[in-house]
């Protein structure tokens, strides 16, 4: 008997000081926007043994020597995997340590470590634990209301906050207090409204996607295009203006949706070929921790030239399922039916119906995005040679920079295959098309922005009239608000 409380008190030092090493020198801030991780000096200092709870001592203090050294390994394995950002290898470590001696540092790690998998809810309980034991650990409180956040818990997250406001923090910590108040209060809005305005000038080396080659063979000789129906440059004035209105309706992350977006491209010199469009969408948005569904029901009307071009009613349903911090996977199907004022155009009545699925992959808290995307189309015209196919296929790259500066680029190969050949040929039509787009953009002054864009497409047909290419360069400057 003796022997035994010997071993114990040349084992259990080791353990304590393993165990009650001071939280605010061991703990890692954990990335997370906005963050409020700021380490803070709290009224105790430090989480020492003199916090347990007399159950844990006692639990403790009844451990063979084998039991305790054997905690202390798992424990130095979790804490090493819990440095290396592990977190989801060190959890169940620390949820096992847990059960049998839940100490006060035992507590911050298993804690911290389930805010970074996702856990919340076991975060909010050990944090709470936490601060029945001491209520002055305001940076367990600060994480406490970040998880309340997480789980849309608004109002508790909100009272963890104005308690440690009330303390007077250091003035980074008050200013994460203060970003993670902001995005509460965005969070309980129940209206949020933007607008966006751009205007800009391009430069476009083909404004009516005509060939190259004036002179084409066809059925029964050669087709002499004139000038207006070949590559043709021009400068165009374009007009950009877009804005939404969110209604939350607060009851099982329903919002509802409704968007206006105007855009009108001019050409100056040749402007029978300039283009407007207005579209307007609304509908009901459903979202939770790892889903968003958007339902918009939209019309659009346009215009070529001088004159009224065609409407279209459609639907475009989407759904986005978030797997992790790091991927995501988003299906889309849109249904649309076009009619055209004129009857000399009739023949290009349509309706259109497209799949797509787009998986996305996120990096460095977000800052680089890769997202790859696989289509089909089908339309299906008044008039078969206008009625088509067309499967289609690419990848998107997007970051941001610290200095505000986003940058987008995105390559699509499209291939469409007609039903029919068109006039004055005798095979059915092939189109193989690549695009790719590059967009620099720049904020400044809070409300103003500036962009560059380039765009390149390539048309490749059988039939010799429809095959081009065609480069525009464009440059905005635009307010968002």
């Amino acid at each position: 008997m003796h022997l035994r409380i010997a071993s114990h008190v040349w084992v259990l030092p080791l353990f304590l000081i393993t165990f009650f090493f001071p939280i605010n020198i061991l703990a890692q801030p954990i990335d997370r926007p906005p963050s409020v991780s700021t380490p803070l000096e709290t009224q105790t200092g430090t989480i020492n043994n003199q916090q347990l709870d007399k159950e844990n001592v006692e639990k403790f203090q009844k451990m063979s020597p084998e039991k305790v050294s054997e905690l202390n390994k798992k424990l130095e394995e979790a804490v090493k995997l819990y440095d290396q950002r592990k977190f989801g290898q060190a959890l169940p470590i620390f949820k096992e340590i847990a059960d049998q001696v839940e100490t006060s540092s035992v507590l911050w790690w298993l804690g911290t470590s389930a805010m970074n998998v996702g856990e919340h809810n076991l975060a909010v309980e050990k944090f709470k634990k936490m601060l029945v034991v001491d209520p002055n650990l305001h940076r367990v409180r600060l994480e406490l209301a970040v998880a309340y956040f997480e789980l849309a818990r608004y109002e508790e997250a909100k009272k963890e906050l104005e308690i440690v406001k009330a303390s007077t923090p250091p003035e980074p910590v008050q200013k994460n207090i203060d970003q993670l108040l902001a995005a509460i209060e965005e969070k309980t809005k129940r209206v949020s409204w933007n607008v966006r305005f751009s205007q800009g000038m391009m430069w476009d080396d083909n404004i009516n996607g005509g060939p190259s080659n004036r002179d084409l063979a066809v059925i029964g000789g050669t087709l002499t295009l004139n000038n207006e129906s070949t590559k043709t440059n021009d400068w165009a004035s374009v007009t950009s203006i877009s804005g939404n209105v969110l209604y939350d309706i607060k009851n099982y992350g329903l919002m509802w949706n409704s968007t206006a977006d105007l855009y009108y491209k001019n050409y100056l010199s040749h402007s029978q070929f300039s283009y407007g469009a207005l579209d307007v969408t609304t509908g009901p948005w459903w979202t939770s921790r790892q889903d968003i569904v958007k339902v918009p029901i939209g019309y659009t009307e346009k215009n070529y030239g001088h004159e009224r071009l065609s409407y279209v009613y459609h639907v475009d349903p989407n759904y986005e399922h978030f797997f992790g911090q790091y991927f995501s996977l988003k299906g889309q199907f849109s249904y649309a039916k076009e009619n055209y004022y004129s009857e000399n155009n009739s023949d290009l009545n349509n309706i259109s119906k497209s799949y797509e699925i787009a998986p996305s992959f996120y990096f460095f808290d977000r800052q680089h995005i890769i997202s790859l995307l696989a289509g089909y189309t089908f339309s299906d015209a008044e008039t078969k040679r206008f009625t088509y196919t067309a499967p289609y296929y690419g990848v998107s790259y997007f970051t941001r920079f610290p200095t505000k500066t986003e940058f987008f680029a995105r390559y699509q190969r499209t291939e469409k295959s007609y039903k029919d050949a068109p006039l004055l040929y005798s095979d059915d039509r092939i189109d193989r098309q690549d695009s790719f787009t590059a967009v620099l953009s720049q904020e400044f002054f809070k409300y103003f922005f500036a962009s560059f864009a380039f765009t390149y497409v390539k048309n490749q047909s059988n039939a010799d009239l429809y095959t081009y290419d065609q480069t525009t360069y464009m440059l905005n400057i635009g307010l968002k608000f």
